[in-house]
């Protein structure tokens, strides 16, 4: 009898790490690449990107940021963990970024303090967290640090799930579309910036 629930556990189990996946895990170099003089191997992206996680507490959400370094080895440039390492991430976690609808505070001085403090303790100019609404992700929110002009800026990239916009005619997905981001009240996206009126 207990066998018969294991592979039911193990599954749950799965989907459940899978969650927790950081936007580098399972990234590669195409080859060994040299950075800032630092050798890294194929599979050391994540610590070419000096990748670390931690908590923020926002309002009463505990919220888990994953953090990186952009100016230790990749000339503070963040293009690629905002075009290439996020929408692949959401991807695999079965969501599609609303690209029509991302929002960003530049500058942001309303960030909230837990987060900037954060950022400064782990010596990180990028925190990423995938923000969770009705037991379901909706928003990857991106705050970096620009330490030449002192501000902080925020995107907030929408989410929404794939096997939800299966079941819509595809006639209808910009009504869609509209209703989920508008059903949505996202000013509990604490002070990441004002919210939507």
């Amino acid at each position: 009898m207990k066998n018969r629930h294991f592979p039911i556990i193990l599954i749950l189990v799965s989907f459940a790490a899978f969650a927790d996946d950081s936007p580098l895990t399972g990234v590669e170099f195409t080859e060994s690449v040299t950075l800032n003089g630092q050798r890294f191997i194929k599979s050391q992206v994540a610590e070419s990107w000096r990748e670390q996680s931690g908590s923020a507490i926002i309002g009463d959400q505990n919220v888990n940021y994953w953090l990186y370094d952009t100016l230790g080895y990749h000339g503070g440039k963040s293009d690629e963990i905002y075009n290439r390492y996020i929408p692949s991430w959401v991807q695999k976690m079965g969501y599609i970024i609303d690209y029509d609808r991302i929002k960003t505070s530049d500058p942001n001085p309303n960030l909230a303090s837990s987060v900037q403090a954060l950022m400064s303790q782990k010596g990180c100019d990028v925190s990423v967290a995938l923000i969770k609404y009705d037991h379901d992700y909706d928003y990857v929110v991106i705050n970096e640090w620009f330490k030449s002009r002192s501000i902080y800026k925020t995107t907030v990239y929408p989410l929404h799930s794939l096997q939800a916009m299966d079941d819509v005619e595809p006639d209808h997905i910009s009504e869609f579309l509209d209703y989920i981001w508008i059903g949505n009240d996202d000013s509990y996206i604490f002070t990441l910036y004002e919210p939507r009126r």
